[in-house]
């Protein structure tokens, strides 16, 4: 079985650095939510988005949603999921979970669970969750394994083992952050390309799913 994290991903509600601007504003009216309670999508604020500090590689929960998608469709496999954001929040993922598969539903549950806390608010047993832990926290049950363009290469299959946490980056440009790099000090590579997240999540359920 798997553990899997998906590193510093582009999920988040807009930043107060871009509240005001015209873009969040006009969104936010036709949803008829507060600006501050909605998700940071590039594809709605990306003009906005220049304006904060490593802005290409915020703004993407579509990233997230595939990927949730991808690996809660083979729960059989996965034994623990967790989401840690570009802003260092770490979210336990319920592998009971079946996520929307349209995305226009996963984004009213994403802005539920960043803004309160967990999803149902008041369920004993919720999907998500944000955990008040810290990555470094989290990682001490686990073996850290970081999938990176930059690490040694091995086979997918060797990676196959529930003592392992495997990190897999949930954003579109730019290198993990220092937080990610000091605790996944192990890091392998899976393929002579770059692959896209949701590449890596096929790769990866697919060859531990053959063995």
């Amino acid at each position: 079985m798997l553990n899997v994290i998906l590193l510093d991903s582009g999920l988040e509600l807009v930043p107060k650095e871009i509240i005001n601007e015209k873009s969040v504003i006009q969104n936010a009216k036709k949803r008829g939510k507060n600006p501050e309670e909605t998700l940071l999508d590039i594809s709605i604020h990306f003009h906005a988005m220049k304006k904060l500090d490593y802005w290409q590689k915020r703004g993407r929960p579509d990233i997230i949603h595939m990927a949730l998608i991808m690996l809660l469709s083979e729960r059989d496999l996965i034994k623990n999921l967790y989401i840690h954001t570009i802003n260092s929040k770490i979210i336990k993922v319920n592998t009971k979970m079946r996520p929307p598969k349209n995305y226009n539903r996963f984004v009213p549950l994403m802005e539920q669970l960043l803004k309160i806390g967990k999803v149902p608010p008041n369920s004993a047993e919720p999907l998500m969750e944000i955990l008040n832990i810290k990555l470094k926290d989290l990682t001490k049950e686990y073996v850290p394994i970081l999938l990176s363009e930059h690490g040694e290469k091995t086979k997918i299959t060797s990676l196959c083992n529930d003592k392992f946490l495997i990190g897999v980056g949930g954003f579109q440009h730019g290198d993990f952050s220092e937080e990610v790099k000091d605790v996944f000090t192990k890091s392998f590579s899976i393929s002579e390309k770059i692959l896209e997240t949701q590449q890596v999540v096929c790769r990866l359920i697919s060859f531990c799913n053959s063995i």
